[in-house]
């Protein structure tokens, strides 16, 4: 019998946890990263994604085993903020009218294929729909192969790429109708 997957409202007392997905996720793109790249620490974003947790905008999900932090989905509403930008109060940009930015879907690799991430995701989407958003984006390493089987299987098209600083790769823009039916 599979682990009962719970799931609760993420908040900035959860910042550990969630960055500890995304290291590992990021330590994960050496699968498929250049040689000689070096996975990004994901604390140096600390203080960045703690002030988006503590935004009343940004709506965040942990998935749980056993009261254990496995996986977490976050979304806020999308600004005018270049993807290739690091750094810096993406406050400063203007908002994009109807449009869900979906920043993060993070699952611990020992639970890839165990149905966290499909779980996390169609929740991200019910509740983006629920805050009556017209349209998602999201942005994926452009050499990803299982995150964009992924979401394209979910129903995201696939935009234009653009160069990340941070990250040093190419990301690849997603983009999902929410005023359609699934």
């Amino acid at each position: 019998m599979p682990p009962l997957i719970t799931t609760r409202r993420a908040t900035a007392d959860d910042l550990d946890a969630m960055l500890g997905h995304v290291q590992a996720g990021f330590d994960s793109y050496t699968q498929f990263a250049p040689p000689g790249w070096q996975p990004p620490v994901a604390r140096v974003d600390g203080p960045r994604t703690r002030m988006y947790l503590e935004d009343p905008e940004t709506w965040a999900l942990l998935a749980l085993v056993d009261g254990h932090s496995v996986a977490h989905v976050a979304f806020l509403p999308a600004r005018d903020w270049p993807p290739s930008r690091q750094g810096g109060d993406p406050h400063a940009y203007p908002p994009i009218s109807g449009l869900a930015h979906l920043w993060q879907l993070f699952v611990l690799p020992e639970w890839w294929g165990g149905g966290v991430a499909p779980l996390l995701h169609d929740r991200a989407i019910a509740q983006m729909r629920c805050r009556r958003f017209a349209r998602a984006r999201l942005f994926t390493p452009s050499l990803h192969a299982r995150a964009r089987r992924f979401y394209e299987r979910h129903g995201w098209a696939a935009g234009q790429e653009h160069w990340n600083e941070g990250l040093q790769l190419m990301l690849c823009e997603y983009r999902f109708r929410l005023d359609l039916a699934d």
